[in-house]
C-alpha cells in the first residue's frame, strides 16, 4: 500500500538549467561534467574547487556556472499545489542530488518546507541518486517501506535506482503526465 511520495527537486520541482548546460557542452565534456557535479552534490569536493574544474573543463566562468546551478531556478507551482493535496492523504519526501541547505536557507518558503515530511540532501549522506541506498534512507527518514512508496524524478536512472529498493518510480515528464500516472498508481494501492 502507497503511504509516501518522494520528489526529486530538480528537473521536477524546477527546472534544471545544469543539465540543460551539460547538454550544450561537446560530447567529449558531458561525462566528466557530470561527474564533477556527482562528486560536488556528494560532498566530496569542495564547491571551490568544482567550479575551478568546471571551468579549466568547460572554459566557462565560475560566477556563470554558479548561476546556472543557483539562480536560474523557477518554481514548479501546480507541483506544489499538488503536493499541498497529497499532504492530506500521505506523506511527503524531498530527495535531491546536492551539494548545499540551498533547497531549505534559499529556494523554498517556510510554508513550501513545511509540505514535506523529510527533505533529504545528498551531501547529508555522502551519497547521490541513483544509489539505491540513498533511496533506503529517503524512505527511512519518513518512516516507511521503500516498497510502500513512490519516487518521482526526470531521470531514468534515477527512477531505475528507486526501483531497486522496491518502490514504484515515475519518470517524470511534464505536470500532467506524471500526476495521471501517480493518480493511478495511488488508486490501485
Amino acid at each position: 500500500m502507497i503511504k509516501a511520495v518522494i520528489f526529486d527537486c530538480f528537473g521536477v520541482l524546477t527546472g534544471d538549467k545544469w543539465k540543460e548546460f551539460v547538454a550544450t557542452l561537446p560530447e567529449e565534456q558531458r561525462e566528466t561534467a557530470r561527474n564533477l557535479m556527482r562528486q560536488l552534490d556528494s560532498g566530496m569536493v569542495d564547491p571551490k574547487v568544482f567550479y575551478k574544474q568546471v571551468f579549466e573543463l568547460t572554459g566557462h566562468a565560475p560566477a556563470r556556472v554558479e548561476d546556472i546551478i543557483n539562480v536560474e531556478m523557477h518554481k514548479n507551482s501546480p507541483l506544489l499545489d499538488y503536493i499541498h493535496h497529497l499532504k492530506k492523504h500521505y506523506k511527503t519526501g524531498l530527495l535531491s542530488n546536492i551539494s548545499t541547505n540551498w533547497i531549505r536557507d534559499t529556494f523554498l518558503t517556510r510554508h513550501e518546507v513545511a509540505l514535506f515530511d523529510d527533505i533529504l540532501l545528498s551531501y547529508e549522506v555522502g551519497t547521490v541518486k541513483p544509489d539505491p541506498r540513498i533511496f533506503e534512507f529517503a524512505a527511512g527518514r519518513i518512516g516507511e517501506a521503500p516498497k510502500d512508496c513512490v519516487f518521482v524524478d526526470d531521470s531514468i536512472g534515477n527512477c531505475q535506482g528507486a526501483e531497486a529498493v522496491g518502490m514504484q518510480a515515475i519518470l517524470y515528464q511534464n505536470f500532467v503526465q506524471m500526476k495521471e500516472e501517480l493518480e493511478k498508481i495511488l488508486k490501485r494501492g
